[in-house]
């Protein structure tokens, strides 16, 4: 299977043959239209003696002009079926010269969403490639809160609750977990970085809208790694509460500053950096405000977020999530928002670099 930028270029490359084959049209016709002018502006004996090859002439024109609709036709078609053919998708040609231009142009359009759903569909197998397989969860780990070590699932005050659920076979049970808490969105921020003014509100929301019921949690860690934070996690914690109201819902937790690269990472962080990798396959940290979709059940990461990919886009995998479904495939900027952090890790003010405590 081609790429995907080769599949879109074939097309696109289509589009501009129709628009060439469409101006090359028209100008014969305005060749031919002046053609008849000049003729006209002649003088008396000029316009008697040229009459009949300006009829020949136009004749000519005439028989190009009608004859070009039908070769249009069949030049596209070929196009499509070329371009259809480099894509991996069968188109039958069996009746190109009747074709129309709406007929070829919707099967262009059809190419383009097998070509979309495909794309989409190598995304997920992608991202499953990419979590390294690990027998550990979140549920292993714990995190710092004002200096003391809590488990995960304290943290985030998960209930684990076994019910008995019907078989198959008359008078069968089956044991089945339940958990309180579904879904739990993992942060790393800093409250400098220009970001912060808008992820942090839409993470609130988000926490508002899903965890109503506690199934929804949201967990923030600041790091002294990268650009600087010169704030303690106290301070840190009073003003993400009085500048935005973070920590005020018991959703949205901030843990005490920690580190995320190297060999002084926290075992957490370095834990779901390297189970839930970049579409890349890299696994630390580039910028600020990475995310990583927690799945409560299993406490395993499902899936990850660039620096500038908006919280409320992630809504849709946390509503999944929640209602034990399976992840529908990433918006459409998340592959383009993966391929802008790349660029900004270079020269980005905020990334992760080396000499700025990392």
């Amino acid at each position: 299977m081609k790429s995907l930028a080769t599949q879109l270029g074939l097309i696109g490359t289509l589009f501009s043959l129709i628009l060439s084959v469409s101006a090359f049209s028209s100008s014969r016709l305005t060749s031919g239209r002046n053609t008849n002018n000049l003729i006209q502006r002649g003088s008396l004996s000029s316009e008697v003696s040229s009459s009949n090859d300006s009829l020949s002439e136009n004749k000519h024109i005439f028989h190009v002009t009608s004859s070009m609709s039908s070769t249009r036709k069949a030049f596209l078609a070929s196009i499509i079926a070329s371009s259809a053919v480099a894509s991996g998708f069968p188109v039958n040609v069996a009746n190109a010269d009747d074709e129309s231009f709406e007929s070829i142009a919707s099967k262009a359009a059809n190419i383009a969403k097998l070509v979309d759903d495909q794309e989409a569909a190598k995304t997920l197998d992608e991202e499953k490639q990419s979590q390294i397989s690990d027998f550990r969860s979140a549920y292993d780990f714990s995190l710092p809160i004002a200096g003391d070590d809590v488990p995960f699932k304290e943290l985030i005050n998960q209930e684990f609750t076994t019910v008995e659920i019907p078989g198959k076979n008359e008078g069968e049970t089956i044991s089945k977990t339940e958990t309180k808490v579904k879904a739990i969105l993992v942060v790393n921020m800093k409250q400098d970085d220009p970001i912060a003014r808008k992820d942090i509100p839409e993470l609130i929301s988000l926490a508002a809208k899903f965890g109503r019921s506690g199934e929804f949690v949201v967990i923030c860690s600041p790091t002294d790694q990268g650009y600087y934070e010169a704030d303690t996690s106290a301070l840190i914690r009073l003003k993400l509460a009085s500048e935005y109201g973070y920590g005020i819902n018991p959703a949205t937790i901030v843990t005490d500053k920690v580190n995320l690269l190297g060999s002084g990472a926290h075992p957490f962080w370095r834990y779901i950096e390297g189970t839930c990798r970049a579409p890349s396959g890299l696994g630390r940290i580039q910028g600020n405000f990475e995310k990583f979709l927690v799945d409560g059940k299993t406490g395993k990461p499902v899936r990850r977020y660039p620096r500038k990919y908006q919280p409320f886009d992630i809504a849709e995998d946390i509503d999944a999530l929640m209602k034990g479904k399976k992840l529908p495939p990433p918006g459409a900027n998340w592959k383009e928002e993966w391929r802008n952090s790349d660029k900004e890790a270079e020269r980005d003010v905020y990334r992760f670099q080396k000499g700025l405590n990392v």
